[in-house]
């Protein structure tokens, strides 16, 4: 969760974490890039903050650290274009101040049964014997982590 509002932190913390969540909290954007955000199963993200906003980290996660992890904007932000201009940079669902904690915690239940149906229909997909990995929807052969070449039926 990334929020600089400390008693809506402590406050969302200790509802989530009542619900069987482990939560890990950044007072700031700059403070979030310093973790390894590719660890997380969901990022809870303010948009108004110091200097680098909700919407810059955003794009940050999306566009330079190419990373899928859900986002959800909790913010005071509320005009249509503040609304758009989250799901245009990948958000997975857009929360307006103020909330009640009780439709936060159904979000965030949500989403993390979204992602992880993904998740498993995306692992459904791969075919991994030792470290050759072969993805059966786009015919791709995988040798460790790196893309090796593309299977071609009747080659």
């Amino acid at each position: 969760m990334v929020e600089d509002e400390e008693d809506l932190n402590e406050i969302l913390q200790f509802n989530l974490e009542s619900e069987g969540y482990q939560i890990d909290t950044a007072y700031s954007a700059e403070e979030a890039l310093k973790k390894d955000l590719g660890v997380y199963q969901l990022i809870l993200l303010d948009v108004m903050m110091g200097k680098i906003s909700g919407f810059s980290l955003a794009q940050r996660i999306r566009k330079e650290l190419h990373l899928e992890v859900p986002i959800i904007f909790l913010t005071a932000r509320d005009t249509e274009n503040d609304l758009l201009t989250g799901f245009n940079l990948g958000a997975d669902d857009y929360i307006t101040k103020p909330f009640s904690i009780r439709e936060l915690q159904a979000r965030v239940k949500v989403v993390l049964r979204r992602s992880k149906t993904i998740a498993v229909e995306e692992a459904s997909n791969m075919l991994t014997i030792g470290e050759i990995t072969l993805d059966q929807e786009t015919k791709r052969l995988l040798l460790g982590d790196k893309k090796n070449r593309t299977y071609q039926k009747g080659i």
